[in-house]
C-alpha cells in the first residue's frame, strides 16, 4: 500500500513546492544551481531527472525455521530542482517502490518478530510512495543553507549516512549549513535534525521515523598534503526512547603514491532515561596499496564495549557498508565487536570486481565466555553500459559461537539502474 511521509519541519513548504512544480510543468533546462534574474526564469530553468533501480534479492538463513525470501522490486525516483533566484532554490524528490514479484516477506525485524511471517527472511525494501527530499536552499558564495527533508552523507558514512543501497533511502528533516573557508582549506558542516526518515517506511510498527533533536558538526581540514583531517561531534537526543548518545571523534584519511591510509578514533557516552550512563570507544585503521592493477586493503574496526553492558553505537550510519553485507551487526552487540577485514579490488574490461573477507570477534567475552562472532565473505561485480549500471553482489556469513544466537546467512542481489 502506498504511503506518504509526513515532513516534520517543512509542512508549510508543501503548497509552495507543489505550486512551483505545477507552474513549471517539470521543465528541464539549465543546471538547477544556476542564478536567474526572475522567479519565473528560475522555475523554467530548473532541472528534472528520472531514475530507476530494478533489483532481485534472495536471502537464505540457516536457522530453525529455515527462513528465506525472494523479491523483485523497482524503485522509481523523480527529482526536480529550480534554478536560483537571489540565492534561493527549491528541490523536491519523490520515490516509488513497487514489488513486482516475490514472497510475502517482512521488511523489518519488528514485522518479522510479530509472528506474521513464519519461515520468511527480512528484505528491508517496503512498498510505497514517499517524499525522499523536499527543501528550500539559500546559497551565497561558499555558504549554502538548507531547510527541509534532505540527504546527509558525511565522510565514509560510518556515523551519518543515507543507507543508499536499500530501495528506500534514509533522509533527514533538518536545517543544515555548509561553509567553505577557502583560505584556511576548511569545510564546516552543521545540521540540526528534527526527524530521521528510516529505510523501513512510514508504516513500520517500531522502526519508522525517529523523532529526535540531534546536533551534527563536521569540520574537515584539507590543508595537509598527506590527507584530510576531520573533527566531528554528533549529539543524538532520541525522543521516543529518551536516550542521549553523544559522540566526539577525529578522522584522518589520504592517499599517496598508490598507498592509502585511514585512521579514526571516537569516544561515546550514552545516557538512559533513568540516568544510567555508559561509555565506549571506537577505533578504525585501514591501509591499502595499488599493485599490479589491483587494490589490496587491510583494515581493523573496533566498536568497543563498556564491560559487556553497552556496545559503541552508530544509529545514523549507512550500516550496510560496514561489517559485512549480510547486515548481521547493524546493531552493535553489548559485548562490542572487532572486525578484521581484507579486500581485493580490480577492473577488467570495464568490469569492476571486489572481494571482501571479514573475521568478527566480540570486544568482550559474553556470559558464556565466548567471543567468536563468525566470518563473512563477499563478492561484487559491476559494469556500466551507456546510461545503465549492472551489478551482481553476493555475501555468505558463517556464524560463530552458538551463544551469540547468529545463523549462517546467504544473500544475493542482481541490480540494474539508470537515469534519464
Amino acid at each position: 500500500m502506498a504511503t506518504s511521509k509526513h515532513i516534520a519541519p517543512t509542512t508549510t513548504l508543501t503548497p509552495l513546492i507543489a505550486g512551483i512544480l505545477l507552474a513549471s510543468g517539470l521543465a528541464v533546462g539549465a543546471e538547477g544551481s544556476s542564478e536567474h534574474q526572475t522567479i519565473a526564469s528560475a522555475v523554467k530553468g530548473g532541472s528534472a531527472k528520472l531514475h530507476f533501480r530494478l533489483r532481485h534479492e534472495e536471502v537464505d538463513v540457516d536457522n530453525l525455521s529455515e527462513d528465506e525470501a525472494r523479491a523483485l522490486t523497482l524503485r522509481t525516483r523523480l527529482n526536480y530542482s529550480t534554478g536560483r533566484y537571489q540565492g534561493l532554490g527549491v528541490s523536491v524528490e519523490m520515490d516509488n517502490i513497487t514489488e513486482i514479484d516475490g514472497d510475502n516477506y517482512p521488511t523489518s525485524p519488528a514485522l518479522k518478530n510479530s509472528g506474521n511471517f513464519p519461515g520468511r527472511a527480512i528484505i528491508a525494501d517496503p512498498e510505497g510512495t514517499e517524499v525522499n527530499q523536499a527543501y528550500i536552499s539559500y546559497k551565497q558564495g561558499k555558504t549554502e543553507a538548507r531547510y527541509g527533508r534532505q540527504r546527509i552523507n558525511l565522510d565514509n558514512q560510518r556515523f551519518v549516512g543515507g543507507v543508499g543501497f536499500r530501495q528506500n533511502e534514509q533522509t533527514y528533516d533538518a536545517f543544515s549549513i555548509a561553509h567553505e573557508i577557502t583560505a584556511a582549506d576548511t569545510n564546516i558542516y552543521y545540521a540540526h535534525v528534527n526527524n530521521v526518515n528510516r529505510i523501513f517506511g512510514e508504516d513500520d510498527p517500531a522502526l519508522s521515523d525517529t523523532d529526535s533533536s540531534t546536533e551534527i558538526l563536521n569540520i574537515n581540514y584539507s590543508g595537509l598534503e598527506a590527507g584530510d583531517f576531520i573533527f566531528y561531534s554528533y549529539l543524538l537526543d532520541q525522543k521516543l526512547s529518551d536516550t542521549q548518545l553523544d559522540t566526539y571523534g577525529l578522522r584522518f584519511s589520504g592517499k599517496s603514491n598508490g598507498l592509502g591510509y585511514q585512521a579514526e578514533y571516537a569516544t561515546q557516552e550514552r545516557e538512559l532515561p533513568n540516568g544510567n550512563e555508559a561509555d565506549a570507544d571506537y577505533i578504525f585503521l585501514e591501509g591499502s596499496v595499488d599493485l599490479a592493477g589491483a587494490t589490496f586493503a587491510l583494515g581493523f574496526e573496533n566498536l568497543q564495549s563498556d564491560e559487556g553492558d553497552f556496545g559503541f553505537s552508530t544509529p545514523l550510519a549507512t550500516g550496510h557498508k560496514f561489517q559485512g553485507w549480510t547486515d548481521q551487526f547493524l546493531l552493535t552487540p553489548n559485548e562490542g565487536i572487532q572486525d578484521i577485514y581484507l579486500s581485493v579490488g580490480a577492473k577488467f574490461d570495464d568490469i569492476k570486481l571486489l572481494a571482501v573477507y571479514h573475521d568478527f570477534q566480540s570486544d568482550k567475552d559474553n556470559l558464556s565466555g565466548d567471543d567468536d562472532l563468525g566470518s563473512e565473505i563477499g563478492f561484487l561485480a559491476s559494469k556500466k553500459i551507456g546510461e545503465y549500471k549492472l551489478s551482481l553482489k553476493y555475501a555468505n556469513y558463517d556464524a560463530g559461537d552458538d551463544s551469540f544466537n547468529k545463523s549462517d546467512t546467504e544473500k544475493l542481489w542482481l541490480t540494474v539502474s539508470g537515469a534519464f
